[in-house]
């Protein structure tokens, strides 16, 4: 995550990366089942990868769940990992110039 606050220079553009960096660091911790996923725009994606649609055209794709080989993640669960991220782009609607193409993975130390 640390290149995502190194791209953005201006004060309000570090704030908004750094509540995208805690929004995602709570989505992982609640989920911890969770692998990683991405944020992508529709024209990217093929039907099997689309999860949910967010805003802007951007959809959660590629969500990975540490699970027997051939698990696909519920699309309940897909809904609670949007839902987490669409009240983030509520409070803070310029997250939405950070999320396009960006690949989320958990930290494993």
């Amino acid at each position: 995550m640390k290149a995502l606050h190194d791209r953005t220079s201006n004060p309000h553009s570090q704030n908004v990366a750094t509540e995208l960096v805690a929004c995602v660091a709570v989505i992982f911790e609640k989920y911890p089942m969770l692998c990683g996923f991405t944020v992508q725009p529709h024209a990217t994606l093929s039907t099997d990868r689309a999860m949910v649609r967010l805003q802007r055209g951007l959809y959660l794709a590629d969500v990975e769940v540490s699970s027997p080989p051939g698990f696909r993640a519920a699309p309940e669960f897909c809904n609670q990992i949007a839902s987490m991220l669409l009240e983030l782009i509520d409070e803070q609607p310029e997250v939405l110039d950070l999320l396009p193409g960006r690949t989320f993975a958990r930290a494993l130390h």
